[in-house]
């Protein structure tokens, strides 16, 4: 009896064995394909962080752009009440301003760049198109 079990260990252990060689070419195929799959969702989630963080670098300036305005306003509100208000003082908001806009565009124009450049980041397809 003891024969029989180790048989059927045997047999079992000979089956496994030819299942496992049987299925190595589907399995190590299944491996790349995933690592393939792994690699294009890795670069996808890293536009989107860029892109994200791209978003909130113009809304930084977008609060920097309205913490100004409001400077502004306050400033321009005491010299009108004193009587002194000369459109020469709004010069120094006038360049910080510009300074902004300008920063701000520049990141836009790199926003665009990230969503339209290089087919937004998207591979053209490698399957084939069937014919109808």
């Amino acid at each position: 009896m003891a024969k029989k079990k180790t048989t059927k260990k045997k047999d079992f252990r000979g089956e496994m064995d030819k299942l496992v060689k049987r299925m190595q070419p589907v399995m190590e195929r299944t491996g790349v394909h995933l690592s393939k799959a792994m690699k294009a969702a890795e670069e996808d989630i890293s536009k989107m962080y860029r892109v994200a963080q791209t978003h909130l670098e113009i809304q930084m300036k977008n609060v920097q752009k309205e913490k100004l305005f409001h400077e502004m306003g306050k400033y321009v509100a005491e010299k009108l009440m004193k009587g002194d208000l000369d459109v020469a003082d709004l010069d120094k908001y006038k360049k910080r301003l510009q300074k902004i806009n300008t920063e701000g565009d520049k990141i836009k124009k790199k926003l665009n760049k990230m969503s339209s450049g290089a087919g937004a980041g998207k591979k053209p397809s490698s399957r084939k198109k069937k014919r109808s």
